[in-house]
């Protein structure tokens, strides 16, 4: 009977090591890029991120702001300029772009750019209420800078795809 039981804890044991090595999955990020767009001296590129999460009439402390990195990318997939912001319920926020001032763009100069919005992964909620999600729609405008009137408008909803990061527990 002694030697059963012996042998019961150590397949357990070495159930429980296999159970240790699983590989939990994180939730990805949710990141959206616009298209290719191309810039000039004299224009400048607005990124835009729109909540359009509603705020609540009774308890509008309640509002929740989606925290949002938006990013400007070249055509080589050279990072060219990035921030992070939390964009209230409702509202927006942008990082502006400019064609001068930060891609030092000449006379001649043409570069493609594209811009990319991504939130953060959910968190995982350990109440029986879920968290709501956040909603943000993206949009890419191209200026002109001696009029200040927008030249074109790209919307940002390409799904990019996300790595997944999984950690291995000892």
């Amino acid at each position: 009977m002694f030697t059963f039981v012996q042998r019961m804890c150590v397949f357990a044991a070495a159930g429980v090591g296999l159970f240790a090595q699983s590989t939990p999955v994180v939730p990805a990020s949710d990141a959206r890029t616009s298209g290719m767009i191309g810039i000039v001296a004299g224009q400048n590129a607005r990124l835009n991120a729109l909540n359009v999460g509603v705020p609540s009439v009774a308890t509008p402390a309640n509002a929740v702001a989606c925290t949002a990195t938006l990013t400007f990318w070249d055509g080589g997939g050279t990072l060219l300029k990035s921030l992070t912001v939390a964009v209230p319920a409702g509202k927006n926020m942008y990082l502006d772009l400019f064609g001068e001032a930060d891609l030092a763009l000449g006379v001649l100069d043409r570069r493609e750019i594209r811009g990319t919005i991504t939130l953060p992964p959910a968190p995982v909620s350990t109440t029986s209420t879920l968290p709501t999600p956040c909603k943000i729609i993206g949009s890419l405008e191209l200026i002109d800078v001696s009029t200040n009137k927008t030249l074109v408008v790209v919307g940002v909803g390409h799904d990019l795809p996300s790595a997944v990061t999984v950690t291995a527990t000892p």
